[in-house]
């Protein structure tokens, strides 16, 4: 008996973790004193407060050091750490401090940003619920994906792989898992939510399900 795919929507409460930057070296801190959560936040969830972009993706961190401090080169190395490279958040808090700490290695002076522009950590508590919406075959899946909103294709592209410390997203594992769709599962997981805005992900998944039943 096939389990149905229940859609889930993702809100997120913004909090103020009490942390500040004003130069590199207390973003430097920042990044390693933070909880995870706020790790999460400026990385990850920055694609999601981004989604109607069409810009190259860059998380929170690349932002600040490229628009508010200047440091183009420093930015560019903290926009090259790739989230779908990073599902543990350990990994991408150590992958921040290296780019930093080589890059401060290197130079000689810093600049102070003024209290206007200071970086502030944040962090989210996340809270799921369901949408209403369930699929039992492909093509009540499809009609699924379609009326989805950007925070559902977020929460199951994103937040349900990165809590569970797993690539494939619930789609992918739904599909082959109850549906035995292995090929369909397999192109679903090669897509990516860092280089395309999620609506566009979203068109994109229902398309290749479509396909699929036609």
């Amino acid at each position: 008996m096939v389990r149905p795919f229940e859609f889930q929507n993702a809100f997120s409460l913004v909090t103020h973790t009490g942390y500040a930057a004003d130069d590199l070296r207390s973003l430097l801190r920042g990044i390693q004193r933070v909880p995870g959560s706020s790790i999460f936040y400026h990385v990850h969830h920055s694609l999601f407060r981004r989604h109607f972009t069409t810009g190259e993706f860059m998380n929170d961190f690349a932002r600040w050091v490229l628009l508010s401090v200047g440091e183009e080169a420093l930015g560019e190395r903290l926009s090259a750490v790739d989230p779908w490279q990073c599902l543990a958040i350990r990994t991408a808090r150590d992958r921040l401090v290296d780019a930093i700490e080589g890059y401060l290695g290197s130079t000689e002076y810093g600049i102070r940003v003024p209290p206007g522009k200071r970086f502030y950590f944040t962090a989210a508590r996340t809270f799921i619920a369901p949408t209403g919406r369930s699929a039992r075959d492909l093509r009540e899946f499809a009609a699924g994906v379609r009326g989805c909103g950007p925070d559902a294709i977020f929460h199951h592209f994103v937040i349900a792989p990165t809590r569970l410390g797993r690539r494939d997203n619930d789609f992918s594992v739904w599909l082959e898992g109850e549906l035995s769709e292995s090929a369909l599962a397999d192109e679903l997981s090669r897509l990516t939510p860092y280089d395309q805005d999620l609506y566009r992900l979203r068109d994109r998944i229902a398309e290749i399900v479509e396909r699929r039943l036609a």
